[in-house]
């Protein structure tokens, strides 16, 4: 009889801390889709924030104290952001810090990490925004539009077969050494074209000049 009362006062043990459990992240889940609700309002200025909070209930599955299957179901029945929109939010998170991301603003780092995807170097977005280019100019304040033509281009043309990705890969490393030489001997680069047997270089020459006057 005691074993039963045991097996008993065990069980409801195990229901109460599982209520609680359940209670505590519908609690955060409600305290995140409040924030959500907020910074939707400034969206520009918050749109961090709004991935950081998404990431949190994606990660941890927090929509399913409410009652949701998916990430997709919970913004669905609480009206907040599309699904997509919450996964470009969520990307720029987990590919750019918060600093980055806020000077370039949420459309151009979105593309950026689009751009870094598609070009066969292995970069990222934080190095495009720290030091790449897009049409010959910095990368960081290259219009959102310049910059998703070039992802767009490089996605083009992206080799099929396995040897022509291998190709690509080695002459993007080429590049990318060159232009990281010739930055650091101050030399601007406007277009850098790997050949079979050669490495061109086009430089501005305004830029040469001025930058040869001062060595």
């Amino acid at each position: 009889m005691a074993t039963t009362r045991t097996a008993t006062g065990a069980r409801k043990l195990i229901e109460a801390t599982k209520r609680d459990a359940l209670a505590a992240r519908r609690k955060k889940l409600t305290s995140l889709s409040a924030l959500i609700r907020r910074r939707l309002a400034t969206v520009v200025e918050s749109f961090y924030d709004i991935g950081v909070a998404l990431t949190e209930i994606a990660k941890t599955k927090l929509y399913a104290a409410g009652g949701h299957a998916s990430l997709e179901a919970y913004l669905d029945a609480e009206k907040l952001l599309s699904p997509s929109q919450a996964r470009k939010l969520i990307d720029i998170v987990k590919n750019i810090p918060r600093e980055q991301a806020l000077a370039v603003g949420q459309e151009r780092a979105y593309a950026l990490i689009a751009l870094s995807r598609a070009t066969p170097e292995p970069d990222s977005a934080v190095e495009l925004i720290a030091q790449g280019e897009v049409d010959g100019q910095p990368a960081a304040k290259a219009p959102v539009r310049a910059i998703t033509a070039a992802a767009k281009a490089q996605r083009e043309k992206a080799p099929k077969t396995p040897a022509a990705k291998a190709k690509a890969k080695a002459d993007a490393a080429i590049e990318k050494g060159v232009r990281a030489m010739l930055r650091a001997a101050g030399v601007p680069v406007t277009a850098v074209g790997i050949g079979k047997d050669s490495v061109r270089v086009e430089l501005p020459r305004a830029k040469l000049e001025k930058a040869l006057s001062k060595a």
